[in-house]
């Protein structure tokens, strides 16, 4: 499957992602990949009800989302992948999932969490996931909406942050 967008996005499936990124990128395909949410049966009919009918969607644990997105039989479907955090997609990635880059979208504020952008609130425990996906050659990109600003994360971005908290 070549994966055309992996987000991380604590709203997972949304009208930016169902109607913006979808318009966009003519996905086949959505996959959410959280161990919590393909757990949970009604989650995942909520989140599978929000795609439009012409695109698939799947929401499956993590391994799953690996395997399905590592499997011959499946790679002319165009995928957009979709995590509700950072650790969650360098899980992903570390079992494999082919990712070309991680576009960080909306990761909102919380607790403990500093703003990194107006649409990026960090805490630790992100930046500790940026950071192995940075280690393990992925690129990260901040990007709100299509269309919108491309901001580069970078190792010295997830440092400065760092200092922060």
């Amino acid at each position: 499957m070549p994966v055309v967008l992996a987000r991380v996005d604590d709203r997972l499936i949304h009208g930016q992602v169902t109607v913006g990124w979808s318009e966009r990128l003519r996905p086949d395909r959505i996959i959410l990949a959280s161990n919590a949410i393909a757990a949970d049966p009604w989650q995942s009919r909520v989140y599978a009800s929000s795609v439009p009918p012409a695109i698939a969607v799947s929401v499956v644990s993590l391994a799953r989302a690996a395997a399905a997105l590592k499997a011959p039989e499946t790679a002319a479907e165009r995928v957009i992948v979709l995590t509700g955090s950072a650790a969650e997609m360098s899980d992903l990635a570390h079992l494999g999932a082919p990712l070309p880059a991680v576009n960080i979208g909306g990761m909102h504020f919380g607790a403990g969490k500093v703003e990194m952008l107006p649409f990026v609130f960090v805490d630790r425990g992100d930046l500790d996931a940026m950071r192995r996906m940075l280690s393990a050659g992925l690129s990260l990109v901040a990007q709100q909406v299509p269309g919108g600003r491309e901001h580069a994360v970078g190792l010295d971005q997830v440092e400065d942050m760092e200092s922060r908290l």
